[in-house]
């Protein structure tokens, strides 16, 4: 007969700690979630660091509930299956948005609109369409995150953890030339670097909830 173990059961089956082991044993045994019930990978509030929904660490916290979410996670380090992030080019040459301008914004809550707006004019090899790719927690919503959302990313990284000290790529068009866009320069808050289209930068998706 099939049995039904609750999530902080599992956890302790898990830690050797339930003392009836048949609960814990058989095939026929299954665990209907193994988030805490409450915790913010179960939905439940979430405080900076945490484990977030989609397996990230949450990096940001509006306070209340925003037209985009309330909460910012990031990839967790790995999350390509490599130990570093991947390159891949802002958009690559011959491509329409490589010399046309993407329209982007700049602000938190930005980066999946930019990154649906960059994916259908440079590609799914784009850096916006590898971040896009990322299906961590079993979560479709990730995306490149925006200017100010890499900048966030950069304040908050001693509480995250495991953020490379180089640029990252942002989703956001640079505002003065059409074959650039913004990358963070991630040693120095607010140092931004415009940065040639088709030049290799780093990937770390990001996604609002």
């Amino acid at each position: 007969m099939t049995s039904v173990i609750t999530r902080r059961t599992a956890q302790l089956c898990l830690a050797g700690l339930v003392a009836v082991t048949s609960m814990c044993m058989g095939s026929s045994a299954f665990a209907v979630g193994m988030a805490e019930p409450g915790s913010c990978a179960d939905g439940g509030a979430c405080q900076v660091g945490d484990t977030g929904p989609g397996g990230g660490v949450v990096f940001f916290d509006a306070g209340s509930k925003q037209a985009w979410g309330r909460y910012l996670e990031v990839a967790p380090s790995g999350w390509s299956g490599t130990p570093s992030d991947p390159f891949a080019t802002w958009c690559a040459e011959g491509k329409v948005g490589f010399t046309t301008r993407v329209r982007t914004g700049t602000a938190l809550g930005s980066g999946a609109a930019n990154t649906s707006a960059i994916v259908k004019a440079c590609g799914s090899a784009s850096a916006a369409g590898v971040a896009a790719a990322y299906g961590g927690g079993g979560k479709a919503d990730w995306y490149l995150p925006s200017k100010d959302e890499v900048n966030t990313l950069f304040r908050k990284r001693s509480a995250v953890g495991g953020i490379p000290a180089k640029s990252l790529w942002s989703s956001s068009q640079s505002s003065h030339y059409a074959t650039y866009a913004w990358g963070q320069l991630l040693v120095s808050e607010g140092r931004y670097i415009g940065s040639y289209k088709g030049y290799d930068g780093m990937v770390r998706p990001i996604r609002a909830f």
